[in-house]
């Protein structure tokens, strides 16, 4: 199963979520595995609206079906309201 997502939240914000959940491992800068789930952050430009910008960063999710339904979840959880 295979999600390629844009989140108006910073690299460095989800980074420290992944690097903050016991059973992630780091593989490198902005990637990391959950079982045989990869996970890639990439930081893209910000998104200009008006005065405001907006950081953007591209979260994909690579792996078997249940154990990237079980990390994604819980990065959305996490993440949903933008506030966690």
């Amino acid at each position: 199963m295979k999600f390629t997502e844009i989140w108006s939240i910073s690299h460095e914000r989800i980074a420290a979520f992944f690097s903050g959940q016991e059973d992630v491992r780091a593989e490198g800068k902005g990637r990391y595995c959950f079982g045989g789930c990869e996970i890639c952050l990439t930081p893209l430009p910000e998104r200009e609206m008006g005065h405001f910008l907006f950081p953007q960063t591209r979260v994909e999710f690579d792996g078997p079906d249940k154990e990237t339904e079980v990390i994604r979840r819980r990065f959305i959880l996490q993440f949903i309201s933008a506030g966690g």
